[in-house]
């Protein structure tokens, strides 16, 4: 089964090949770079999925023979006047069937997202690389790989996203 991913990111590749090996057999994940006219940095839930919705429409026109095309964004939204960042997967199939999931969220520090909205930073990614004297980091560990200390990895935030939007459709006879 080929999946096509709408980004080349290492992280975002293998947290999507291991929640698709948990489920199927035999696939084959490709990942494309693929042009999204939306901002770096999203923010609220909606934002951020239809951010991931276009990224797994524009993966799937990549490639005809892939029966997916999942598209991975990672945001901050906001509850109770705090700010948290999260993976949404967007999984969609040949016959336009679509699915969301979400990973666990973290908390982003204030001062951080008010970087953001002052237009100082255009995304996350930035700050961190500025804070922590990192380059690349949206690419390998992530920004939850430096807050947990090496315990969780931004690849399992993926991981946990993907699962969670397969669960419709490998449960199609429930939903």
């Amino acid at each position: 089964m080929d999946i096509c991913v709408g980004s080349r990111n290492p992280s975002k590749l293998k947290g999507v090949e291991k929640a698709f090996t948990k489920l199927y057999k035999d696939i084959n994940v490709y990942g494309y770079q693929v042009e999204v006219d939306l901002p770096p940095q999203p923010f609220g839930l909606d934002t951020i999925m239809k951010c991931a919705e276009v990224r797994a429409l524009r993966a799937l026109e990549k490639n005809g023979m892939c029966i997916y095309g999942v598209g991975i964004e990672a945001g901050i939204f906001s509850v109770s006047n705090l700010s948290y960042d999260i993976h949404v997967a967007c999984i969609i199939d040949r016959s336009g069937k679509i699915s969301y999931g979400f990973s666990p969220a973290f908390r982003v520090p204030d001062r951080f997202v008010e970087l953001i909205k002052k237009g100082m930073y255009k995304e996350l990614e930035d700050i961190v690389s500025d804070f922590y004297g990192t380059r690349g980091i949206g690419d390998a560990g992530g920004f939850i790989g430096l807050l947990s200390r090496g315990i969780v990895f931004r690849d399992d935030l993926v991981y946990y996203a993907v699962l969670m939007a397969l669960l419709p459709l490998v449960n199609s006879d429930v939903y």
